[in-house]
């Protein structure tokens, strides 16, 4: 199999999740949800190509930049030098409002960034980029475009789910994913698929709230109220679909503890009907560890999207999207999605 040679923008914690994960998956299994997804592995990912705005990153071979601060994920194995020396991107709004508490951007001039992408030969861009970053995010999807590369966004930024920009890469022939990465096992996940089963039981939920605290740089971010207020805006659209008419919903991320570093609490409330009336009420939380969450989606969206790229498939990819994101072009609920990704990949369902 042909390496999935993948260029990523935002050096954070979900890089570093992520490129320790291709390196781990060579010799492990524990917590990957698919191993093989159309003939191709986890290693079969190959990061060419690694684009950041921070001076204590950029010029930094991957392996080295991905343990940088303010990067906090947790580190679970050594990541071999890559040869990838990440280089610096086009700031734009990469550090409004309180991002720039945490990034102490680069002084050296940005590099030409489509050159860039061509030069690596990647035929995927991956936006990690932090939620609020919209023109950012905007300018490397276009960036992508240029260059026909596919680019999946990781980001709340309206790109897969608006028709202008699906209709593009569809123009130009390559695919898009998105937007807002789901995790693996994260607080939105599981409560959709809490509220799923409770649903297949004949329980009828009242009223249900999932709440986070964390202490990545993504938490910090949401401290601003609109990039609090988008976040929220896109995990209320996704719990919707699984709750009966007039149920009151609350979600969102609550607050940034510094100290708890990658590691995130979500809490869950459910009130609702069972048999006869009676209450049932659901009070718990759970912990996991943000960017470990976030990797361990993208090794199947990055296989998902390289199985579009070999087929031919472009614009938007409905059924990757709706596995793997939280505000897909087409939303369905969680187990109805994987569904849906797994009949892609065995080549069932065109898109």
């Amino acid at each position: 199999m042909d390496k999935i040679k993948v260029v990523v923008v935002g050096v954070g914690n979900c890089c570093s999740s992520l490129l320790q994960a291709i390196n781990f998956y060579k010799e492990h299994d524990v917590g990957l949800i698919h191993k093989d997804l159309g003939g191709f592995r986890p290693s079969d990912i190959e990061i060419v190509g690694a684009i950041d705005i921070d001076s204590r990153k950029v010029g930094k071979d991957l392996s080295e930049a991905i343990f940088s601060e303010p990067n906090v994920a947790l580190k679970v194995c050594d990541v071999p030098t890559t040869g990838v020396r990440v280089v610096k991107g086009e700031v734009l709004d990469g550090v409004d409002g309180v991002l720039r508490d945490l990034i102490s951007v680069d002084e050296l001039p940005p590099v030409n960034v489509k050159e860039y992408i061509r030069d690596t030969g990647a035929e995927i861009v991956l936006n990690l980029l932090p939620t609020g970053a919209r023109k950012a995010s905007e300018f490397y999807a276009r960036a992508a475009l240029d260059c026909k590369c596919a680019f999946i966004n990781c980001t709340p930024t309206k790109i897969a789910t608006d028709e202008s920009w699906a209709k593009m890469f569809e123009g130009v022939g390559v695919p898009v994913a998105g937007d807002d990465l789901m995790s693996q096992m994260g607080g939105t996940a599981l409560h959709m698929a809490l509220l799923e089963f409770l649903k297949s039981r004949g329980v009828r939920v009242e009223k249900t709230y999932q709440l986070d605290i964390g202490g990545s740089m993504e938490a910090y971010g949401i401290l601003e109220d609109h990039r609090r207020e988008e976040k929220r805006k896109i995990k209320t659209e996704t719990i919707k679909q699984v709750l009966p008419e007039g149920s009151k919903i609350a979600t969102g991320t609550s607050d940034f503890v510094g100290f708890m570093r990658d590691r995130r609490t979500s809490y869950f409330y459910v009130e609702g009907k069972n048999c006869l009336g009676t209450d049932v009420v659901i009070d718990i939380y759970f912990r996991s560890y943000d960017g470990a969450n976030g990797a361990g989606m993208l090794l199947d969206v990055i296989r998902g999207t390289k199985i579009a790229i070999e087929r031919g498939v472009s614009g938007a990819l409905i059924s990757v999207s709706a596995y793997g994101f939280k505000k897909p072009p087409i939303p369905c609920p969680i187990s109805e999605a994987r569904r849906w990704f797994e009949d892609f990949v065995a080549g069932k369902r065109e898109r």
